[in-house]
């Protein structure tokens, strides 16, 4: 959790859009991970349904760093965080349609009531309604993206 906070924190301080901010983030690791792909010399060669499915992969990832530095700048890091926490209940829900396995009834019910906690937490907070709908978005893009 430190990171996700950590990660939003220097998302509010930094004064550019969120649009700019994942580029220049996505910008910087591809970099990285480039630089450190020559150095040990790893061949990354990858065909058909592999490419396409790490396409789609990165699409998710950018999307939800998009709604996630967006939910910061129109909310803030408390209300963004708190929404992450239904990341897990979106993948309990996911999951069983995925990989086509039985439902959990306890993560369902745990799920509901982390929802339930975050409306009564939020339910006077209506100034913040956007954000939360762009959290909601960003957490629902984290548990595809860990599918």
């Amino acid at each position: 959790m430190f990171i996700w906070g950590f990660t939003a924190v220097l998302g509010a301080l930094i004064s550019i859009g969120a649009t700019a901010l994942v580029w220049y983030r996505m910008l910087i690791a591809s970099l990285v991970i480039f630089v450190y792909i020559k150095i040990k010399g790893i061949s990354l060669k990858a065909k058909g349904k592999t490419l396409l499915g790490l396409a789609g992969v990165g699409v998710l990832i950018a999307l939800h760093w998009l709604t996630f530095f967006g939910a910061v700048k129109i909310a803030n890091v408390s209300i963004t965080l708190a929404m992450m926490s239904t990341g897990a209940f979106f993948t309990s829900i996911l999951e069983p349609i995925f990989y086509k396995r039985k439902i959990i009834w306890y993560e369902l019910v745990f799920g509901l009531l982390v929802i339930g906690g975050l409306y009564l937490i939020f339910e006077v907070e209506t100034r913040y309604t956007e954000g939360i709908i762009v959290a909601l978005i960003s957490a629902l893009l984290a548990a595809l993206f860990t599918l």
